[in-house]
């Protein structure tokens, strides 16, 4: 269906409520803007607009997407990996956060549990594995961490509409991990955007 309740579904049980975290023009003044598997321009005009304000402002953009849509022209970094990896690269950025020491450690230890699970669950994915794996180099998976992790403020948008529905709920989960671990939830120009199909209007 057109609804796709997985985009949203994940964010209710890792963040406690099932819906995009922020509004759309809060985009506008996001330091760092990470859009997964979305079309954006095509299905989601309204919500370009602002990301597209805030690249030209200066605002950094990591593209992950296996296709080239028109917002890997204002990309600062475009990560192309190959189809149906995305799961594997979103756990190669969450183990390159924290292998990094970049993650959030107060925001983490004020407003998160369950941080040694997620450290073991990683444990699998070696910058070596990811890149095998994705085709996306070691070196943009470090930098595109680093990028985000810097960032004052970023935003995560998502359609994931590469991906077959039984795996969104386990990719949205990881990008809401990489929003946690990183401070970007609760506070403006940061958090969640689900992009349904259809959203335009």
């Amino acid at each position: 269906s057109n609804t796709r309740p997985a985009l949203t579904r994940a964010l209710g049980a890792t963040l406690g409520y099932a819906a995009s975290t922020n509004p759309t023009w809060d985009l506008r003044k996001s330091e760092c803007i990470l859009a997964v598997d979305t079309n954006t321009t095509e299905e989601h005009n309204v919500l370009a607009v602002p990301i597209k304000q805030a690249a030209k402002d200066g605002a950094k953009l990591i593209v992950i997407d296996a296709r080239e849509v028109e917002l890997t022209r204002y990309a600062h970094l475009w990560l192309r990996s190959r189809p149906g990896t995305t799961l594997t690269l979103l756990a190669g950025l969450l183990r390159s956060v924290l292998d990094q020491g970049i993650a959030d450690e107060t925001f983490i230890q004020e407003r998160c549990e369950g941080l040694d699970e997620l450290t073991q669950s990683l444990e699998a994915f070696s910058l070596e594995q990811v890149t095998q794996v994705t085709g996306v180099s070691g070196d943009q998976v470090q930098e595109a961490a680093r990028v985000f992790a810097a960032a004052g403020t970023g935003a995560i948008v998502y359609a994931l509409d590469n991906v077959v529905q039984e795996e969104q709920t386990a990719h949205v989960q990881a990008l809401a991990d990489l929003a946690l671990i990183t401070g970007n939830v609760g506070r403006s120009s940061t958090g969640l955007y689900a992009l349904r199909q259809g959203a335009n209007g």
